[in-house]
């Protein structure tokens, strides 16, 4: 089993086809959903529809893709997340999002790192690959480090607990990744990525993932082999 941590704003569409799809194959008795409003439409009917703990917050982190304009807003985001997590029981732990589709239940053995889901041909910038290499010594000779934690990721609970869980410090990495990084990449994967590696841990990908922009994408989606599916935002007003 795997929980579920989703934070929405308006796309109500999408918000029901994304629950609707994880809970065609993960029931509410075995595996938990957290949704969180950052202050966009009430979706208190669909969160009891699916079975969900949900919570209204106010729109402090003030984005439409989750690349921050202050700092302050990304250390809400990757707060929430910590606040939360720790409720989860199961061993891992799925990033939902408007964009993110389950279509066939997820090899759970398949996952060997702290943050399953990742972009290889994306990376972080010189000077915060510079200080992940000061702390992590696997990556003491990588100068080019990609990233993860983009929506339909997979993250190991107790990891990531751990990682989150001390509010002054979070704080202080937040500062410090975003006075190390170009505004644009001002991200909540960005961000998360970091500090796994900063940590010593570990990100890669799953063989179950997929996004629409893939070259593969429509020959595996007939294949029926997606797990996750990211990017489909066909149901999008």
């Amino acid at each position: 089993m795997i929980d579920a941590y989703y934070q929405c704003f308006k796309q109500r569409g999408s918000l029901d086809y994304v629950l609707s799809q994880f809970r065609m194959y993960y029931p509410a008795a075995q595996s938990k959903i957290i949704l969180v409003n950052d202050g966009g439409d009430d979706f208190t009917a669909e969160a009891k529809k699916y079975d969900c703990e949900y919570f209204y917050k106010e729109n402090v982190t003030k984005n439409t893709n989750l690349v921050f304009s202050e700092d302050l807003h990304l250390f809400e985001y990757v707060n929430r997340m910590g606040d939360n997590c720790k409720k989860f029981t199961n061993e891992y732990f799925i990033l939902l999002e408007d964009d993110v589709l389950l279509l066939n239940p997820l090899s759970i053995s398949s996952l060997g790192n702290d943050i399953n889901g990742c972009n290889k041909n994306e990376f972080l910038g010189p000077r915060v690959s510079a200080e992940i290499r000061t702390h992590n010594e696997k990556l003491r000779n990588c100068f080019n480090i990609w990233y993860g934690a983009c929506g339909g990721s997979i993250f190991r609970t107790e990891f990531m607990v751990d990682l989150l869980k001390d509010k002054d410090a979070l704080k202080k990495e937040v500062s410090l990744y975003c006075s190390l990084s170009k505004k644009d990449k001002w991200a909540s994967d960005c961000f998360l990525s970091y500090l796994c590696l900063k940590k010593n841990g570990t990100i890669g990908q799953y063989p179950g993932f997929c996004e629409t922009w893939y070259p593969d994408y429509l020959a595996r989606k007939q294949a029926g082999d997606i797990e996750v599916l990211h990017q489909y935002k066909e149901l999008y007003i």
